[in-house]
């Protein structure tokens, strides 16, 4: 079903809200014009048909020419009464009626059975010779008015109505369906489908096929730059990679007894510092093979809770020896989608980093959800400080008192790149006493 808030429909349904108002505004003046042109009329009628009487000077002439209009008139149009003092009443209107200036007269105020009457009359009452002259014409004409726009809007508005509001819904549906496949289109660019393109139609010189093509040329140009990245990454992995590992493999070559010890310890310093920076180097492009989202074509269902339990196992003796007590809770299994290499050095790199940052204490790993599970890895050490917490997933980013232990600053951004992998949401909390990391894996 369309989305009551997509664009393309409410512009639709504002263009017809808008046809109706100006259709129902232009029939309202059409209605308003005619009947007062149709009022007017009839007080024409109603004026001459009164001076028609009142131009007679004799009495006898002016009963005449009331039982002359009196008998040629349609009871629907036209009914009059004349009366005179002692005199029987001339006219079609038998019975009498309190008229007021200008005063509608409904039939059923009208003592006849007569059913060819009018709906109601403009009345008139006055004085004419000797008598008192009641006039009453029909105003059918304006009673039917309405009647007939009525009809006009059925028959007319309606159906109009009706075809614009399903042409408005095609081309809503056809517009929606097109910034459907450029949203599709842009989130799999975002995880890291760079071989995704919008569909081009025919109608390609619209706004939308211009945006459209801009987004291809878009893409092409990100594709070339990854591209052009992967190669420099490679490049570098040759040319620097594998001669830092042949300096290691020299500084243990001279390893050797008949040096003296402080030429040893520098030469184990070396060699450390060397490990130290091909372990950086190498964490470096795996984030950026991360980034890259390439590896979500591996993805498969995981046992989270089963990768928990494995781990922790694989750290107890760790964690024993330096005085932390590693403890999992999980709630069954759960499933998520994902690569399970890498979820697993997401786990380990949250429990080292508890390992390596916190006094002997507890540590927790568990496992909350089960359709949208949440990782949750808290210890009882000094934890972040609040505005350092996003800094600490930057890379190379060390927190001033860790830049004397071990480590490249490179552990949370890697945790960080994983998590956002896998669309999952990485937060930096307080524990109360200690640092809590979670990750929550969306549907």
């Amino acid at each position: 079903m369309m989305a009551i808030r997509s664009t393309p429909l409410r512009l639709t349904g504002t263009l017809i809200v808008v046809f109706v108002m100006f259709t129902l505004a232009g029939y309202a003046t059409a209605y308003l014009v005619t009947r007062s042109s149709l009022n007017r009329e009839l007080t024409a009628q109603l004026n001459q048909t009164v001076g028609a009487i009142q131009s007679v000077v004799e009495q006898d002439e002016i009963r005449e020419r009331i039982e002359e209009i009196a008998a040629a008139a349609n009871s629907r149009k036209l009914l009059l009464r004349y009366t005179e003092p002692g005199e029987a009443a001339l006219g079609n209107l038998p019975s009498p009626v309190e008229l007021q200036p200008n005063d509608i007269v409904r039939h059923t105020r009208l003592a006849l059975q007569d059913k060819s009457l009018a709906d109601s009359y403009l009345g008139w009452e006055g004085p004419v010779g000797g008598g008192q002259l009641t006039l009453l014409v029909g105003r059918d004409s304006l009673d039917e008015l309405g009647e007939t726009f009525a009809k006009v809007l059925l028959f007319s508005l309606i159906p109009a109505l009706l075809l614009a509001t399903t042409i408005g819904a095609l081309v809503a549906r056809k517009a929606r369906n097109r910034m459907e496949a450029i949203r599709f289109t842009l989130t799999q660019l975002t995880s890291g489908h760079q071989d995704a393109r919008v569909s081009i139609s025919g109608d390609a010189e619209d706004d939308l096929g211009q945006i459209g093509i801009a987004i291809n040329r878009m893409a092409d140009a990100q594709e070339a730059s990854i591209e052009a990245l992967r190669q420099v990454s490679a490049d570098i992995a040759h040319d620097l990679r594998t001669p830092i590992q042949r300096v290691s493999v020299l500084l243990h070559q001279l390893d050797d007894e008949s040096l003296s010890e402080s030429a040893q310890n520098v030469i184990t310093q070396a060699r450390d510092e060397t490990a130290q920076i091909v372990t950086t180097f190498q964490a470096l492009l795996q984030i950026a093979q991360l980034e890259s989202g390439q590896a979500r074509s591996t993805f498969t269902d995981v046992n989270l809770s089963e990768l928990v339990l494995n781990l922790t196992d694989v750290f107890g003796p760790a964690s024993e020896e330096s005085g932390h007590q590693l403890t999992a809770r999980t709630n069954g299994a759960v499933i998520v989608e994902g690569n399970p290499t890498l979820l697993g050095r997401l786990i380990a790199n949250l429990i080292e980093n508890a390992l390596r940052h916190t006094p002997p204490g507890r540590i927790l790993v568990q496992i909350d959800g089960e359709f949208d599970p949440v990782l949750t890895v808290s210890d009882e050490g000094p934890g972040i400080p609040e505005e350092e917490r996003d800094r600490v997933l930057h890379r190379l980013y060390r927190l001033e008192r860790s830049r004397t232990s071990e480590g490249s600053g490179l552990g949370l951004s890697l945790v960080a790149a994983i998590a956002e992998l896998h669309n999952a949401t990485l937060t930096l909390g307080d524990a109360k006493p200690g640092l809590s990391i979670t990750v929550a894996f969306g549907k």
